[in-house]
C-alpha cells in the first residue's frame, strides 16, 4: 500500500513506536531509551501547524487519525510494560536491601 509522503512523519513514528514495543517486550530499556528519544525529536515536527495544515489540504487527517490512534494504542501497551518493570525493579531492590541487612546481622 503506497501512502501519501506527507504521511512519513506519521509512518516512521508509528514504526518506531512497534519497535519500542518490541524493545519492552524484551526488556533492553536502553536501547528502548535511545529511541524514545529519536521519536520524540520526530513527533515535535508532527506537532506543527504547517504540517498539520498541508494534511488538511491532502484530505489526509482521517488516514493521520488512524495512524495515531494506533500509536495510542501501542503507548498504553508501552505504559503497562514500563510500570510493570518499575515494579519489578522495587520489589529487586527491597529485596536485595533486605538481603544486605541480613548480611550485616550476620556479620556483627
Amino acid at each position: 500500500m503506497d501512502t501519501n509522503p506527507l504521511l512519513d512523519p506519521l509512518v516512521r513514528a508509528l514504526s518506531q513506536t512497534q519497535a519500542l514495543l518490541s524493545l519492552a517486550q524484551a526488556g533492553d530499556w536502553d536501547s528502548f531509551e535511545t529511541l524514545v528519544q529519536q521519536r520524540q525529536q520526530g513527533l515535535l515536527s508532527i506537532n506543527d501547524a504547517e504540517y498539520l495544515q498541508s494534511l488538511a489540504k491532502a484530505d489526509l487527517e482521517s488516514q493521520a487519525a488512524s495512524l495515531i490512534q494506533e500509536m495510542q494504542g501501542i503507548n498504553q501497551h508501552l505504559t503497562n510494560l514500563a510500570e510493570l518493570n518499575r515494579d519489578n525493579k522495587a520489589s529487586d531492590l527491597r529485596q536485595s536491601v533486605t538481603a544486605n541487612k541480613a548480611l550485616d546481622a550476620y556479620g556483627r
